[in-house]
């Protein structure tokens, strides 16, 4: 299983369009194709989940009304174990 954050309270990633998120590897989103929904945070040159960034996927997908993203974001975290996730 991948490295997970998941006491992550911060949740800060380059905007659409900003040099660094086009730098970001695909594996880093939710939609890779479109590099879209963010969710996994570099620390110490390694990729890994962040609670916080699925989260904030997960919310911004219910916003726009994409619940195939959402569902996903939602299957990850509980995967992963974070807290957010397995609360009902």
């Amino acid at each position: 299983m991948a490295d997970v954050m998941r006491n992550d309270k911060t949740w800060n990633p380059p905007a659409v369009g900003d040099k660094k998120r086009e730098e970001m590897p695909a594996h880093a989103f939710l939609v890779p194709s479109e590099k879209k929904y963010p969710y996994k945070k570099q620390v110490n040159g390694e990729w890994k989940i962040s609670c916080a960034g699925l989260l904030a996927a997960y919310r911004r997908a219910l916003i726009n009304g994409d619940t195939s993203v959402s569902e996903k974001a939602k299957r990850i975290a509980q995967r992963s174990g974070c807290p957010w996730a397995n609360k009902e």
